[in-house]
């Protein structure tokens, strides 16, 4: 009976339905064999091409295995234009496996379903992984086309990821691609993602006239999916300059598009524009309808990304209209999701601890065995009872020579560090202290006879080195407190907003003259349970560094993820980064003298104290590092009393 039905599916005419459904022949071509199987690929390729699904046409004469791979990468496209972003990883997995090496455009657009696809479900690691690949396919085909599609890509992940510098820097050149080329399309795409990239970088106007460009283009062309989702982004820059009845006109205009054409990932991303939108305006009915339907989508699309966003709109539009519960509700929902989200960049992690573990494991349990062979023997040989007792007292002399020699080891580097102190109180402290002397003879007795920009100028250096002297003496000051055992952590609730942004106004003279911006997402009310000065004084020597080893011009980004029983802040910077080197060093008992990017000196000594004080409030202080393209240090601490005694057991 199924085979008769498969047969009948195969030979019933299009007609029938209107439409062929592909997910219904995709089922049958998966459960086929033989000539059936190569003649449901036949009708899958060519609704395919009707869609205009593949990017390259479809050579006439195909193997077998070379269907398989289009019928493969078709329905994973298609499965990604419908928002079903799980099963087009997968496909697109088969898919690579089968495209035959001379086939590098194929390949191409197996790398771009891919990066696509990981790039909706927030994967940015694999999604960045494959759109390199597809770069090294357009420059290795010396095709502007591909490369110009990966470098949109990777600016795409840049700009999520909040890399703006490299997403601009990725989607100019994409931009440029497009431009010596003639095909509007394209260049509308490139210029919709550089808009969003110059808005977030603070630049609306630029923003708004590369999108206008984008419209008009689409426009003229008829493209009306495309046109709906530039008007949707155009209404995100509205909503960063809080118009917010110009941003929901748009939101609407772009949805009544997006509902015709059933694009799912746009639908979803204009009704969470449009909800937040309407809570702005108080339009709270219609906001809770169209929040409630990009959740549904969401959930059936899976995009976890996009899901905790929209929850988090509708546990604020739960609290302005006093539903607490609901609105508890969805704040444990986002949070939940948030820590889902972050599992993920753990795993990797984890297996490699586990991996570790198991070979520490099965070591200990072959050492185990050998012990127990070993003392069988002794016992069954009274003869080896001396030789046994000989043996111990090597052993025992074996390992008091190793604690002597770790020991010694200890002490070398307790006088090593001590050694590079008194370098630091010789040197770092005594040389500026003399030269600020001689600098202040020098103006006093020729005052009259310097004029007023050159005593401006001695006047700016004697500034920073008084700056750069105060914050050594700090720093060696917390040292001392810390190994005297006078630094003790007093834990009480500490408001890290407000922590945050008074250490961000101590230190805005400092990034204004390097007109560095710092942007501070962490929210209002965010408390942890540690020890106040502690903290103040690790994210003032975090600041202070990300300040100093930022270029001019860039940014320092703060952030908080907190969870019911965590909660860290990362600074961000854009600048210097570390060399494999420098991050050897981090955290380590020895002071690395090291320079900014104005030639600022710093001896690391203030990493060292923020880690030790972290560790002292059962917290944790770590930090991930690019030469050239800028650091991360995110400092956890414990969000609640509960947790904190917990740690103390």
């Amino acid at each position: 009976m199924k085979k008769l039905l498969l047969i009948l599916g195969l030979l019933l005419p299009v007609a029938l339905f209107g439409q062929t459904n592909v997910d219904s022949l995709f089922l049958q071509f998966e459960e086929c064999s033989g000539s059936k199987r190569a003649q449901v690929a036949d009708n899958l390729i060519a609704i395919f091409e009707k869609e205009g699904v593949y990017d390259y046409p479809v050579p006439k004469e195909r193997r077998a295995k070379f269907d398989e791979m289009l019928v493969f990468l078709g329905k994973g496209l298609h499965d990604l234009h419908a928002g079903r972003f799980t099963k087009a990883v997968d496909l697109g997995l088969l898919a690579e496996k089968l495209v035959p090496k001379d086939s590098l455009r194929w390949l191409s657009s197996c790398y771009e379903l891919l990066d696509v696809s990981y790039f909706r479900q927030g994967k940015f690691d694999r999604a960045l992984e494959y759109a390199h690949k597809d770069y090294a396919v357009g420059m290795h085909l010396k095709d502007d086309k591909l490369c110009s599609s990966a470098l949109n890509t990777m600016a795409s992940i840049h700009c999520y990821t909040r890399h703006l510098d490299k997403a601009l820097e990725y989607i100019n050149r994409a931009v440029e691609l497009e431009r010596a080329g003639e095909d509007d399309k394209t260049l509308a795409i490139r210029l919709g993602v550089r808009s969003e990239i110059l808005l977030l970088m603070d630049q609306s106007d630029e923003a708004l006239a590369s999108i206008d460009e984008a419209i008009d283009l689409d426009s003229k062309a008829n493209r009306i999916e495309k046109v709906g989702i530039r008007i949707s982004q155009k209404a995100t820059i509205f909503a960063h300059r809080q118009q917010w009845e110009e941003c929901r006109s748009a939101c609407l205009q772009a949805l009544e598009i997006f509902d015709q054409t059933g694009n799912v990932m746009e639908q979803i991303l204009t009704l969470k524009q449009l909800g937040a939108c309407e809570i702005h305006l108080k339009k709270y009915d219609s906001a809770e309808k169209h929040l409630k339907r990009a959740e549904t989508l969401c959930i059936t699309a899976g995009t976890p990304p996009q899901l905790y966003r929209i929850q988090q709109h509708l546990g604020t539009l739960y609290e302005k209209t006093n539903q607490l519960d609901q609105a508890l509700d969805y704040l444990k929902r986002s949070m939940v999701l948030s820590d889902s989200l972050n599992q993920e960049r753990q795993q990797n992690i984890i297996a490699e601890y586990q991996m570790r573990f198991d070979v520490q494991e099965k070591e200990r349990q072959l050492e185990i065995q050998q012990e127990t062979i070993q003392k069988r023997e002794i016992m069954a040989v009274s003869g080896l009872v001396l030789a046994l007792l000989a043996t111990i007292v090597a052993i025992s002399g074996y390992n008091l020579a190793k604690i002597r020699k770790k020991r010694n080891a200890e002490l070398a580097a307790v006088n090593e560090m001590k050694d590079h102190f008194l370098s630091l109180l010789s040197h770092d402290l005594k040389n500026p202290v003399i030269a600020q002397g001689q600098l202040l003879t020098h103006l006093l007795a020729h005052y009259d006879e310097i004029n007023d920009e050159v005593k401006k100028q001695h006047l700016r250096a004697l500034k920073e080195s008084g700056g750069q002297l105060s914050e050594l003496l700090t720093n060696l000051l917390d040292w001392a407190s810390i190994e005297t055992g006078r630094y003790v952590c007093n834990p009480i609730r500490v408001d890290l907003s407000a922590v945050v942004c008074k250490n961000v106004q101590l230190i805005q003279i400092a990034a204004k003259e390097k007109n560095i911006r710092i942007q501070s997402e962490v929210p209002e009310g965010c408390q942890v349970f540690t020890d106040h000065n502690f903290l103040t004084t690790i994210l003032r020597n975090l600041l202070n560094n990300a300040v100093k080893f930022s270029y001019e011009g860039g940014t320092v980004e703060i952030s908080a993820v907190r969870s019911m029983e965590y909660t860290s802040i990362s600074i961000i910077d854009h600048g210097m980064g570390m060399t494999e080197a420098q991050k050897t060093s981090v955290f380590q008992s020895k002071v690395i003298l090291t320079e900014g990017t104005r030639s600022e000196t710093g001896t690391g000594l203030g990493l060292i104290v923020s880690k030790t004080l972290a560790q002292e409030a059962h917290g944790n202080l770590s930090f991930q590092s690019k030469e050239g393209e800028g650091s991360t240090f995110t400092l956890t601490l414990p969000t609640t009393e509960e947790v904190y005694k917990k740690r103390l057991l």
